[in-house]
């Protein structure tokens, strides 16, 4: 039995954060430090959690659909931060830097930069889907922290981000080095048919 999209990114998820959790001997010493200090399995978590937002559909009321966009806002934020900790020694070379010029660590990296910073190395440029996406993502799920309006769209905008958010994974995930090629045991709940039941 064929799995659902959203099945599919979960599995997708899941069996990022297993094979990334611990790279020592694979990745760079620095990187599979970093990742060892992530928590991957939160990425994980939360995504399933978007499940609740995506079973509540059209009929979301306003509050749930802040609590739907706080939720999608973190999981996207959550990828774009693992993927500069896996390229942690090419990001200390170029790193996002504050305002004093000192690098700034990928898991300290606001959401912002981090949408800029990866101009040119996930999307080409500020008008690409990506990014725009991205950005959108970005701004409505700051809605939660404000006392003033921001327009979060729709349950059906929200929807239609989640639809986008699976080749956003994607496209992350095309981008990762192909550790599967060295891992000689994969850690349990790695799932290898993640299409089929």
């Amino acid at each position: 039995m064929k799995r659902s999209k959203f099945d599919v990114l979960k599995i997708k998820t899941n069996n990022a954060a297993l094979i990334w959790k611990d790279v020592h001997g694979i990745a760079p010493d620095a990187a599979a430090t970093k990742l060892d200090a992530a928590m991957l399995n939160w990425q994980s978590e939360l995504t399933q959690t978007l499940e609740i937002w995506i079973s509540k559909g059209l009929s979301m009321t306003e509050g749930e659909l802040i609590l739907a966009r706080a939720n999608l806002g973190a999981v996207v934020e959550s990828w774009l931060k693992f993927f500069y900790c896996v390229y942690y020694d090419d990001y200390c070379k170029d790193p996002i830097t504050n305002s004093k010029g000192k690098m700034v660590e990928p898991e300290k990296a606001t959401f912002d930069n981090l949408k800029d910073f990866s101009t040119g190395k996930l999307w080409d440029d500020e008008t690409s889907d990506d990014y725009v996406w991205v950005d959108s993502v970005q701004h409505k799920r700051n809605a939660i922290h404000s006392f003033r309006y921001r327009n979060i769209g729709t349950p059906q905008d929200f929807l239609d981000d989640v639809e986008y958010f699976y080749e956003f994974v994607d496209n992350v995930l095309s981008h990762l080095p192909p550790i599967e090629d060295y891992i000689e045991t994969y850690p349990t709940g790695y799932k290898w048919n993640i299409y089929f039941e």
